[in-house]
């Protein structure tokens, strides 16, 4: 199977994407939303963008909190799943490399490694150097990646699991600089659909030189979803907190 450029269109907008990443644990992902209100010191008048918002665990939850959010997202799959479990009507379709918005916010997340599906530094980067035009003036970017030095040290080359009467065979290798996962998913006839997932690694060093040019300066640093220490050795995680800078 070769990795393919625009595997994330195929890929976000199949039906099978949420049956194998239906184990995303949605209680890990609102205890860590409330962990940044408390350590951001946000009001209720907090203003969010959720970039990438995919199936909209965050925006409905931050919605659901009395929070004013619009979502975003390339995968009209994705986006129909959002609206479809929230009053939340405030979601929008579009690529994040050339999205932009009149109003600003207080607040832009990227979450669950919606970053680094691109072939190159400019796209990969382009939506920060947009959301400067749409992020109030100390306001936060909250930035969730993978720890790329855990991973390399960590790495599951092979992983078969069984889900609701389907086989899903993972395949995780580095190529080119890059996380590369082939998925196979088998159904009770035999029948196959192949999907990749291809992104890009980024040191917590370059992210940071990137995220300096751009105009952004690191505020906070935690290595996982409970606000922990990041530890380069230990830590999954390498979420950023970011600043106009």
């Amino acid at each position: 199977m070769k990795t393919q450029k625009l595997w994330y269109k195929e890929w976000f907008a199949s039906d099978l994407y949420m049956q194998v990443y239906k184990h995303r644990d949605y209680i890990e992902a609102e205890s860590f939303l409330i962990f940044i209100l408390e350590t951001l010191n946000l009001s209720k008048n907090t203003t969010f963008l959720d970039a990438a918002c995919g199936a909209g665990r965050h925006s409905n939850f931050l919605n659901d909190l009395g929070y004013n959010v619009v979502g975003f997202d390339l995968s009209k799959t994705l986006l129909k799943i959002a609206s479809s479990n929230s009053k939340l009507k405030k979601f929008v379709n579009s690529d994040i490399r050339n999205i932009f918005f009149k109003k600003e916010f207080d607040v832009i997340l990227n979450l669950f490694t919606s970053f680094g599906y691109f072939e190159n530094d400019d796209e990969n980067f382009a939506f920060f150097v947009n959301s400067k035009s749409f992020l109030k003036n100390n306001g936060y970017i909250v930035f969730d990646y993978f720890n790329n030095i855990f991973l390399t040290e960590n790495i599951e080359p092979y992983s078969n699991r069984i889900q609701d009467g389907v086989t899903i065979k993972e395949h995780r290798y580095f190529a080119d600089g890059r996380i590369i996962k082939e998925i196979t998913i088998v159904d009770n006839n035999n029948n196959a659909q192949h999907f990749v997932e291809s992104v890009k690694i980024y040191s917590f060093e370059q992210l940071s030189i990137m995220f300096s040019k751009i105009g952004y300066k690191i505020v906070k640093i935690f290595g996982g979803y409970s606000g922990q220490e990041f530890e380069e050795k230990k830590s999954k995680r390498l979420i950023l907190v970011l600043q106009h800078a």
